[in-house]
Order: C-alpha cells, then structure tokens, then sequence
C-alpha cells in the first residue's frame, strides 16, 4: 500500500509527484519534543469517544509539501524543523514563517562562510608554520636529561634518532620546494614593493588554499 499524506485535506500519495517525499512523525524515543511539536502542527481531530489527543503509528506519513523549502531539516534553528503549510494556517503566518526561513538562510550563510574562512586561516597557519624554518634543526637534549647505560637501550636510542633524522630530511625534501614556490610566487605577485614578509606570505598561502 503506498504512503499517503496525514495532514488534513491532503491527498498527496507516494509517486503521485516528481520529488514528493514522505517523512515518519518523529518518535517518542529519538525526540518527544519535536514529535510534540509536529503532532499539534499537524492539528488532526482528537480520537472520537476517547478524549485523547491524535496519535500517529509508525506508518503515519507526512508529505514534504507542509514545509516551507519542501523538505523537513534537522537543525532545529530552522523553521522546517516542524512543518507549518497547512490548509488550517491562516497566511499572515505562512508569511511570516517565509520571513524567518529568509533569516535563517541569511544566517547559515554567514555561519557558513565564517567556518569556510576559519579553515582558511587554519590552513594558512600550518603552511607558514611549516614554511617558516624548513631548515630548523631539533633542540638539542636538555644537559641534565639521565643517560642511559644499558647497550640495548642505547641501541635502540640510536636507532630511533636514525630514524627521525631520515624522516626529518625527507620532510625538508617535501617542504622545499613548497617554500621556493611560495617565495616565487611572493616575486610574481608583488615585485619589488616593500610589503612586510609575514602579509606576504599569508596572502600567497590564501590564493593557494
């Protein structure tokens, strides 16, 4: 048996329309308020006899046409967080629910850009961090760190150092020539003019991010 809509006065079945989609009432278990919310949203008549509020089973669908963009979201910030297109909305409200969904599009944008803008910077700061001293040799050990005794420890204390010396040379392998890119690009993008290194660098970082 196909799905068919619960709101009252829709007759909207499943493959009656291209991009219909049909969504479960949210459940007491995941979320008893939000299942509240679109159980009074929904406004159907109370159980005849019985006194009690409507009820949806696990088979009760809603379509997508009751929410604003046509899809429900999950962001509770959202005014399709809980569907608010039916018959029994007056249109002053279906007018002021578009005025907030253009809010809360405006404010995901800006959400959005300044997290894209943030990862930007992050980015940029790895790279100069890395680019800043590729030739940067380790600290040395403190004098008063304990020295080993034992010929295995030691070994293998000698072994390790080889290691991250091996490893350390080919980072400085990869790094290089980022960091000659980089300068090279500095050159093409600003020529001879006297801008402070550090602004430099952070704006050829950014065009390559």
């Amino acid at each position: 048996m196909p799905d068919s809509c619960c709101a009252i006065g829709c007759t909207n079945r499943r493959g009656d329309k291209p991009g219909l989609c049909f969504y479960r009432i949210p459940s007491e278990k995941e979320n008893p308020e939000r299942r509240r919310l679109w159980i009074c949203a929904i406004r159907r008549a109370s159980v005849p006899g019985e006194g009690k509020q409507w009820q949806p089973s696990k088979y009760t669908r809603l379509c997508s046409e009751h929410f604003i963009k046509g899809a429900k979201c999950d962001d509770p910030l959202s005014p399709d967080w809980v569907p608010s297109i039916f018959s029994h909305i007056p249109a002053s409200k279906k007018r002021k629910r578009e005025k907030d969904m253009d809010r809360y599009k405006q404010h995901s944008r800006m959400k959005n850009k300044r997290a894209e803008e943030q990862k930007k910077k992050d980015a940029v700061d790895v790279l100069l961090d890395v680019s800043s001293g590729p030739d940067a040799e380790p600290a040395p050990p403190a004098e008063d760190e304990q020295q080993c005794d034992n010929k295995p420890c030691k070994e293998k204390i000698e072994r390790l150092q080889r290691e991250c010396n091996d490893l350390r040379e080919e980072n400085c392998n990869v790094i290089k020539p980022l960091y000659t890119h980089i300068q090279d690009l500095n050159k093409c993008a600003f020529g001879n003019t006297q801008l402070g290194t550090y602004t430099s660098k952070r704006l050829t970082v950014w065009m390559l991010c």
